[in-house]
């Protein structure tokens, strides 16, 4: 029986044949290469720049971290942001994040933009290089304060921008103009003849109930409470009056003598009383109060109609003057605002008071028709003043005074 012998492996090294390259000596031809790229790799993700936050404790920073998986789902789109409205909200949802050790939370809530991706639910509406603007609203998820947002438009309300306004201007009106819409849609037999007291006409949902109340209900008889820098920006947007609550301390008065005699005692620059003649007696069918606090409240009854009769008392924000440094998210209701709301016009007396709460769903009714007046030039989206995306900190501090006469409103940076 033979014995098996394991092979000795052996190293051995294989040369090419032919000559080897010659070395260029010759300094000119040199010059002549080109480095050649390198083929492009297939790229998985888009990658974002956001500002995120993790509690009301600390200063927001950008993070690179987050990125959006291609190819997107079917019902998605991406949209590359350009221009971002600040919210009182924005500011809420901050404030209830009071512990150092949540997830980052992202900040905004509308936005403008352009569309980089289309999922192939969409391919038949949307394409990309369309601009469009829209709401982003999830509280506990990313924001649009970043370099590009995943939206879903069955989810997030989309529309396309409306032509000849800035990035900015289509970045900020879809929160002030759908509350206005839906403020002003709740209330029945709002027309040509109808009374409307607006606390706060200077503020941004203010300013759009204005317009929509001249523009499109054709409403004579408007009434707006601001301070005495405002009063030219309001009235040239629709008031018919415009009341300076720094100078009547006491607005019950003035708005009962408003509406059984049609006079506002106004003062010219030397300090002199005029008298303001333009207004219809009557009391108000609809008071809109984008403030809050008692002070019209308290004796409502006086200037406006009873529950039977039509009236109708619709608050943004409460009962308590709003506090954009401590208000938290969804909780500025108390027992006393729902008890009002139930039964404040139980058989016709007291007040028919509402509590309004803006539904973000997806409505084509007033995201098509915002779109059309503002793209007509009907109305405006006023902006108050524009930072970058940079300068959160003096955009959320001018939002917090809560001296803003309109929008605050962010730029995005390309990424």
């Amino acid at each position: 029986m033979s014995k098996t012998t394991t092979p000795a492996l052996k190293n051995e090294t294989y040369l090419p044949k032919g000559e080897a390259p010659l070395e260029i000596k010759d300094e000119n031809k040199l010059h002549t290469f080109k480095r050649v790229a390198r083929p492009l790799r297939h790229v998985r993700y888009v990658p974002t720049k956001q500002l995120v936050f993790y509690s009301k404790n600390k200063a927001p920073q950008f993070t690179y971290d987050i990125k959006f998986k291609t190819p997107i789902k079917s019902n998605q789109i991406v949209v590359q942001v350009k221009a971002v409205g600040l919210n009182p909200v924005d500011l809420k949802i901050i404030n209830s994040y009071v512990s150092n050790f949540n997830a980052e939370r992202g900040i905004g809530r509308e936005y403008a933009g352009v569309i980089t991706h289309v999922g192939a639910d969409h391919a038949s509406n949307w394409k990309e290089g369309d601009e469009v603007c829209g709401l982003f609203f999830h509280p506990n998820g990313y924001g649009t304060l970043s370099s590009s947002v995943l939206i879903d438009p069955s989810v997030d309300a989309l529309v396309k921008k409306p032509k000849d306004i800035s990035m900015e201007s289509a970045g900020s009106w879809l929160y002030t103009f759908g509350s206005a819409y839906q403020i002003l849609n709740s209330v029945k037999n709002l027309n040509q003849a109808s009374s409307v007291l607006i606390v706060g006409g200077s503020s941004s949902v203010g300013l759009m109930v204005i317009q929509l109340l001249k523009v499109y209900y054709k409403v004579e008889n408007i009434a707006a409470i601001v301070s005495g820098s405002a009063i030219k920006l309001v009235e040239s947007h629709g008031a018919t009056v415009a009341i300076n609550y720094k100078i009547n301390n006491d607005l019950p008065h003035v708005l009962e003598l408003l509406t059984k005699t049609g006079v506002y005692k106004d003062y010219d620059q030397d300090g002199k009383p005029i008298d303001n003649t333009v207004f219809r007696a009557g009391k108000f069918d609809l008071i809109v109060d984008c403030v809050g606090g008692y002070n019209v409240l308290g004796k409502v009854n006086k200037y406006l109609k009873y529950p039977n009769e039509g009236g109708k008392y619709i608050t943004t924000v409460g009962d308590v003057k709003s506090n954009y440094h401590k208000d938290i998210y969804n909780q500025w209701n108390s027992a006393y605002v729902n008890t009002r709301a139930m039964f404040g016009g139980t058989f016709g007396f007291g007040v028919n008071y509402t509590k309004f709460e803006f539904d973000r769903k997806p409505d084509n009714t007033w995201l098509q028709l915002g779109a059309e007046l503002l793209g007509n030039g009907e109305i405006t989206n006023v902006i108050d003043t524009i930072y970058n995306w940079k300068d959160f900190k003096v955009a959320a501090s001018k939002l917090q005074a809560g001296h803003a006469h309109g929008k605050i409103v962010l730029q995005v940076d390309d990424f």
